[in-house]
């Protein structure tokens, strides 16, 4: 839960980076990229378009990606299920949710729908709200894996989300562990 505090924090800093970002790129229609998790136990596939954020987006963000011209954002804050006490995912999505969304101007969250990603248990919403007086639209993953519960978190301003929700909604099932 320590990730979601620095988080909160780092947030605004990637907003101010994507709203100077210009636009440009193939619109992620090339190959496909594996990225894995700073200590290879997770990854996720993206175009070639997106790079790693080397700790850009969130210091103690596990994986993290970007496109900065094309202003989009996903990264995992995974943390081991050895830590907590009696939790399920619905209690792990309660606290991180309540935590996420008080640290947001006017969040509008979306219908918390159950999904599988690759297997593993998740509840999944989408938020709409204000960082930074910039509109930000996000696909939020709450996932619990064998070994960790997590959150995958992909986002992009207002005005591009329909563009890319459809590559986010990939881009979060391709989450896995690590071969």
């Amino acid at each position: 839960m320590k990730k979601i505090f620095i988080f909160v924090l780092t947030i605004s800093m990637v907003a101010i980076l994507g709203a100077c970002a210009g636009n440009g790129g193939n619109g992620g229609k090339d190959n496909l990229t594996v990225f894995k998790s700073k200590d290879n136990k997770f990854e996720v596939s993206a175009s070639s378009s997106w790079k790693d954020a080397n700790g850009e987006l969130h210091p103690d963000s596990d994986l993290q990606i970007y496109n900065l011209r094309k202003e989009k954002y996903f990264m995992t804050l995974l943390e081991p299920k050895e830590d907590f006490s009696d939790f399920t995912l619905q209690k792990y999505y309660d606290v991180v949710t309540e935590i996420f969304n008080s640290s947001l101007v006017n969040p509008k969250q979306g219908e918390v729908k159950e999904v599988t990603v690759n297997g593993n248990k998740a509840l999944q919403y989408t938020l709409e709200a204000t960082v930074d007086n910039l509109n930000a639209v996000y696909l939020i993953t709450v996932i619990e894996t064998p070994t960790h519960y997590g959150q995958l978190m992909a986002w992009t301003t207002k005005s591009k989300w329909d563009e890319y929700k459809d590559e986010y909604t990939n881009l979060t099932n391709s989450f896995k562990e690590a071969n």
